[in-house]
């Protein structure tokens, strides 16, 4: 949309002090989730992100807020020099706008000379993002972990997916039900992984840390003449996890040259570079801190996210497409269908994945 001074958009601007003049509103990005927007000024420097938060998925956005604030006191005291995404504040001094009629909005600076990508990476992409990740969990350790609130509760609760999974297949609809049949009977047979991860949550080793949880490499800002990724973005689920959720998510989103939604799920192979570079890169910032049981999870962590955001998706579906935007009446489905395909692929090289990083978690 090109500007404009549209009530909505003046309203927003103005309770963030934000003087339209010139500028030019247009969408930003590829989330699911929440509406983003870039706010450009043509004839000047003070370029600004307003994103809408989805308030049906984060039912409480001011704890985002408040979580961003206690990270962001901490790497203030603690590492100055880091650059942390922290939003701008309204005129009344508060981290968002709430309005009845218009929902919860934040703005946030644009970085000049950046860009984000959403499709396939290339090895030296993928080990910068990650090691980006992996900076911000680094520097967030020793803050105090059980101040920070739950931005959505279970959020990596795989045990809970799963219960969540069955539901949807009991209660489907036949019709979705039929055209599902072989994606629900594969992950059916790949409960273990269910089973697995109950038993590393209860492993004491497998700390629980401040983490990104959200670890697609969209969520990264690049430097568009060096190539290096500078920043990390879209901290909405910034909240107590596991490190190897963040590397899982990496795993998971990095190593298909194929979208999650491409309908031919064939399409979904595994780039053996982009694993052994972004293992790499995030262990450039995390190795001090992995514990030997996290290390001897690295692979694991990839099966247990690709198969949780799979049967996340076909659970949508049986649903009747809830939560995930859809563009086309088996969206969902189609994302099942490319996750369970990438799963089948990235289990079969389990063997020379690991050799590829075996000095890393040795």
């Amino acid at each position: 949309m090109s500007e404009t001074r549209t009530p909505v958009l003046s309203t927003i601007c103005s309770a963030f002090g934000i003087a339209l003049n010139g500028h030019d509103c247009v969408p930003f990005g590829n989330g699911l989730i929440n509406q983003t927007l870039l706010l450009r000024n043509r004839h000047g420097d003070d370029h600004w992100i307003l994103q809408q938060v989805n308030t049906s998925v984060f039912k409480q956005p001011q704890l985002i807020a408040y979580n961003n604030y206690l990270a962001a006191e901490h790497l203030r005291n603690h590492h100055p020099e880091y650059r942390f995404m922290r939003g701008l504040r309204t005129t009344d001094g508060r981290d968002l706008f709430i309005s009845p009629e218009l929902g919860a909005w934040r703005v946030f600076p644009y970085f000049q000379n950046t860009v984000s990508y959403d499709g396939a990476v290339t090895p030296a992409q993928a080990r910068s993002a990650a090691q980006q990740f992996g900076r911000l969990t680094r520097n967030l350790d020793g803050v105090y972990v059980q101040a920070f609130k739950e931005i959505i509760p279970g959020f990596h609760d795989l045990e809970a997916r799963y219960s969540a999974f069955q539901k949807a297949v009991a209660q489907a609809p036949a019709d979705r039900s039929v055209r599902a049949k072989d994606a629900i009977t594969f992950y059916n047979g790949q409960a273990s992984i269910v089973q697995e991860y109950r038993v590393a949550m209860m492993d004491p080793e497998v700390r629980t840390r401040i983490t990104h949880n959200d670890t697609k490499v969209n969520n990264v800002l690049f430097d568009k003449d060096s190539g290096e990724a500078v920043c990390v973005v879209d901290l909405d689920t910034l909240m107590p996890g596991k490190a190897l959720f963040d590397l899982g998510d990496m795993i998971r989103t990095f190593i298909s040259p194929a979208p999650e939604d491409d309908p031919d799920p064939a399409h979904a192979e595994v780039n053996e570079d982009v694993f052994a570079a972004l293992v790499e890169g995030y262990f450039n910032e995390m190795a001090p801190l992995m514990s030997l049981s996290e290390r001897a999870l690295v692979h694991w962590c990839g099966q247990m996210l690709i198969y949780e955001q799979g049967i996340r998706f076909l659970t949508d579906y049986l649903n009747g497409d809830l939560y995930y935007r859809i563009d086309r009446p088996d969206h969902n489905l189609d994302r099942a269908h490319n996750q369970m395909h990438l799963l089948k692929r990235y289990t079969a090289l389990r063997r020379p994945l690991n050799d590829r990083i075996r000095h890393l978690i040795a």
